[in-house]
């Protein structure tokens, strides 16, 4: 039966694309012919603010079209698309509505309602008519959703037979208003064994040592970061973050794809970041790392798995914490929950599929 998988998978955010692959690739690898639907509605196109969006592409035009041409490459080689692209609901529907397929609602920010993509029905498969129906990965993203907020996402899911959430703070709130099952599960990222992402990394052309900063805010706790980094442990400092520049550093990356930013990732001494998946991949890698929280309501995610694996002081808060950044992280509990965790989500996943399979 074939498996046909919606998620965020084309923007040129090098979480989402790995996300995406690592779900389809888990599913091949275990018999299911799988697809991932080429769905791209035109909010994502210029993002949250279109303006500075705008003006950065254009007076970054070479480093832009670098990264896109990477981008779209990897998704080329790496992502098995459908044989048609839909950018609504409306196409959707006509295409997938009585289709006996398996659909899945897979990874990243779907049902982030601080987001577009959290109020597009396609996200909830409002466009098809099928009774196979699971959600694996999926982030509500925050946890301080209104009971309201909360009763409306659990009757527009309410057909489906699974639901399987990525953080484990929603699945409490969740299960209260869900008429389906409801459970934790790891990103789908870590479904795959480290070696799978090794295999695809490309290694940076930097022979000293260096820490990686990726994706934080600009401000004072930054830079007092990165001065730690510098003056103290004699780190080189590569700035992977879109175009402007927000702090100092020895290597300002414009243009990285996936490949390469998962390499500088796996090679780095440290990486500080504010993304989930530099987290979630620096704690795979086992990399010394610590998350300076991005400001929007996101943070729940990151926060959440964290503290699963017993690391939450990695999350720096305020002057005071920066001292955790010389503290080496100690990766015995940590490696042995994550290593559980692949295995009871890979096991959800495969009985989910089976039970539905079979019905």
């Amino acid at each position: 039966m074939k498996c046909s998988i919606i998620t965020i998978h084309h923007i040129h955010n090098f979480g989402s694309v790995f996300q995406a692959y690592a779900l389809a690739h888990f599913l091949e690898m275990n018999g299911y012919e799988t697809e991932i639907i080429d769905y791209r509605p035109g909010y994502y196109e210029l993002g949250r603010n279109k303006l500075k969006t705008i003006v950065g592409r254009a007076l970054n035009r070479v480093s832009y079209a670098n990264r896109k041409r990477k981008f779209e490459d990897f998704i080329s080689k790496y992502e098995v698309l459908s044989n048609k692209q839909f950018s609504s609901v409306a196409e959707l529907e006509m295409f997938y509505k009585g289709s006996d397929h398996i659909f899945i609602a897979g990874g990243d920010q779907l049902w982030n309602t601080y987001h577009p993509c959290g109020n597009d029905g396609a996200y909830k498969l409002a466009f098809t008519n099928s009774i196979r129906k699971i959600a694996y990965g999926t982030s509500m993203g925050r946890d301080n959703y209104s009971n309201e907020e909360l009763m409306k996402l659990a009757t527009s899911v309410e057909k489906f037979q699974s639901i399987m959430l990525r953080e484990q703070s929603t699945v409490g709130l969740f299960r209260k208003y869900a008429t389906n099952p409801v459970s934790h599960v790891i990103d789908p990222v870590g479904l795959l064994d480290i070696k799978e992402f090794e295999s695809i990394a490309v290694e940076p052309k930097i022979d000293e040592p260096y820490a990686v900063m990726y994706l934080a805010d600009s401000g004072e706790l930054l830079d007092q970061a990165i001065e730690i980094f510098s003056k103290k442990m004699g780190l080189k400092i590569v700035h992977i973050c879109g175009f402007k520049k927000k702090c100092y550093c020895d290597y300002f990356i414009k243009d990285a794809g996936p490949e390469e930013i998962l390499g500088y990732i796996l090679h780095a001494d440290f990486v500080l970041s504010a993304s989930f998946h530099a987290t979630m991949f620096s704690l795979m890698f086992e990399k010394q790392f610590a998350t300076l929280l991005p400001g929007e309501q996101t943070n729940a995610r990151i926060n959440d798995l964290l503290e699963y694996v017993g690391l939450e002081k990695r999350v720096i808060h305020c002057t005071e914490e920066l001292k955790q950044l010389e503290n080496e992280i100690d990766y015995s509990y940590a490696n042995q929950v994550i290593k559980g965790f692949r295995k009871e989500s890979r096991k959800a996943l495969l009985s989910a599929l089976a039970e539905i399979s079979e019905g």
